[in-house]
């Protein structure tokens, strides 16, 4: 294996001899590097971190022991060694601090260059060898919680009784999601979550894959973020089958998650892997046993009737016995959306909801459909580029039928939805459009505080994503880039017209970091914050 090397020194001819004694002694690198301050270092680093640096310890703009400080905190396991042509205590003092390998002295001997490097070769081995046995060990003991999770759930789902779930008698239960034990207060939704047959019948997949494929469906499951507590395992009597468990405070909310998780499911492994999944979900209860298991079968039955690839809920069920489907319109929607046939898809959106079958049948009825539009959707919105934005728009379609109180307004929004979904406007509706504009002014506001992503979307209601998504639509550049131009463009203002120093300046436009505020202003302005300000008042 080889290891890479970063030389720093301010003199060119001190760095161009060294490089050329590595390569008399023929001690070989992958890679070669050279800075000759802390700030280039630094830069060259965040390209491509190194496995041993040599540095100088006096160098302009940054010094070797600064330089050291700041890089261990990006790159802990780098080596650092220390030339210097200073014998002074308090240089080797503060190395030893700062936890370098070695404190070398000019001139650097042949020999003491050779066996420093040697040194640290070993070191890197053995350190690397440690980390890979942790590695091994973490993984066994993490295939063992694993194991052991999945027979707590499973022997939860055969309780008959309904009693509270101790500690004593699921303790990795306990472990991983506490708040399902310790405050009594919330509900538990059970979902099976079954791979159809579907998935073996694209040639990638055989019967044999089967546990490769509920490797998959956990990742992704976990992975998805959920405003409630989650957790997923094997079902250990039926290799095609999982167990989703919820936890939250309300029924709304567990069903909402329920089915944002399901379409997230959905649109990555059908698109990715061919995966095919169906949820039967149970009612939601104060308690998990039996019970919860046998709604859950008993919603999965559905598909039977009523096709895979689907989600269904038990409380639909008395519903659903009663009610008339309109299952030629979903059959005449799916051939119009694979033709794109715009005219035809509105009509038969109307006509799926329209005023006589939502007032029969009511909300499970608006649900249930528009469940099966979404899964329509998704499986014929192909691979453009803004395929992601489309479904994140589309997971957050569920609320429209709480806001809207006139089954014509509804008819118009899922009509309006699906059209631009599948591109007809292709522009950003107006309402999103509004949310970014509030968006922007909150982070002119707010620039100098510690603002995130996450933080603006989930103010807005947005996912992540969506909230990225459109942003960089409406303003022509990501939100942390447009967050930075705004700090840099106040901060160019305080040079120019305060006397304050850059520390201040730094922390008054949201900077606590003085160093990366400098190297962000470089970056951006193309000279440092003290030459910015020199050059303007000349």
């Amino acid at each position: 294996m080889g290891y890479r090397l970063l030389v720093i020194d301010d003199e060119e001819m001190i760095r161009k001899g060294i490089l050329a004694r590595i390569s008399y002694l023929q001690i070989e690198f992958l890679q070669i590097r050279e800075a000759a301050c802390g700030q280039e270092a630094l830069a060259l680093l965040e390209k491509e971190p190194a496995d041993i640096v040599l540095t100088d310890i006096r160098m302009p703009d940054m010094d070797g022991l600064s330089f050291i400080e700041e890089a261990k905190k990006k790159w802990p396991l780098m080596k650092f060694v220390v030339l210097s042509g200073y014998a002074e205590f308090e240089y080797a003092e503060r190395s030893l601090e700062l936890g370098v390998s070695a404190y070398l002295l000019k001139p650097l001997s042949n020999e003491a260059l050779r066996e420093i490097m040697e040194k640290l070769f070993v070191s890197i081995r053995k350190e690397a060898n440690v980390r890979a046995a942790l590695k091994e060990q973490e993984q066994l003991e993490y295939q063992k919680q694993e194991y052991l999770l999945e027979k707590e759930v499973n022997s939860l789902l055969g309780e008959t009784e309904e009693r509270s779930i101790s500690r004593e008698m699921y303790p990795v239960l306990y472990r991983l999601c506490p708040q399902m034990m310790s405050d009594g207060q919330g509900k538990f939704l059970v979902v099976i979550i079954k791979i159809d047959a579907q998935s073996y019948e694209q040639n990638w997949f055989g019967r044999e894959d089967a546990e490769l494929l509920r490797f998959s469906v956990k990742n992704v499951f976990d992975e998805l973020s959920s405003s409630c507590e989650k957790v997923i395992v094997n079902n250990l009597s039926k290799k095609d089958q999982l167990y989703g468990l919820f936890y939250g405070n309300s029924t709304k909310l567990l069903k909402r998650e329920a089915e944002h998780i399901f379409l997230e499911m959905k649109n990555l492994l059908e698109n990715k892997m061919a995966l095919y999944l169906t949820f039967g979900c149970s009612s939601v209860t104060e308690w998990v046993g039996e019970k919860n298991a046998r709604e859950a079968r008993a919603a999965l039955q559905q598909r039977i009737v009523y096709g895979h690839s689907n989600l269904y809920f038990y409380d639909d069920m008395l519903v659903i016995q009663d009610m008339k489907l309109p299952m030629t319109e979903m059959n005449l929607l799916q051939q119009y959306l694979q033709r794109r046939d715009i005219g035809n898809i509105q009509v038969m959106i109307r006509e799926i909801f329209s005023e006589e079958k939502v007032l029969k049948y009511h909300a499970p009825y608006i649900r249930m459909m528009w469940m099966r539009v979404l899964n329509l959707l998704i499986r014929n919105l192909g691979s453009s580029t803004n395929r992601m934005e489309v479904v994140d728009r589309m997971l957050h379609s569920f609320s429209l039928s709480e806001e809207i109180e006139r089954i014509d307004e509804l008819q118009e929004e899922y009509v309006r939805l699906v059209t631009e979904c599948l591109g007809e406007e292709g522009g950003m509706d107006t309402n999103a459009r509004n949310k970014i504009r509030m968006a922007v002014r909150y982070i002119e506001q707010h620039y100098n505080e510690d603002i995130s992503v996450n933080e603006l979307a989930e103010r807005y209601d947005m996912s992540p994503n969506y909230f990225s998504s459109l942003f960089k639509k409406e303003m022509k550049q990501s939100t942390v880039n447009y967050i930075t131009d705004l700090r840099i463009s106040k901060a160019m203002e305080y040079l120019c017209k305060s006397d304050k120093s850059v520390v201040e300046i730094a922390k008054n436009v949201g900077y606590e970091d003085c160093n990366y505020f400098f190297r962000v202003f470089k970056k951006a302005v193309g000279v440092t914050p003290q030459q910015y300000r020199a050059g303007k008042r000349k």
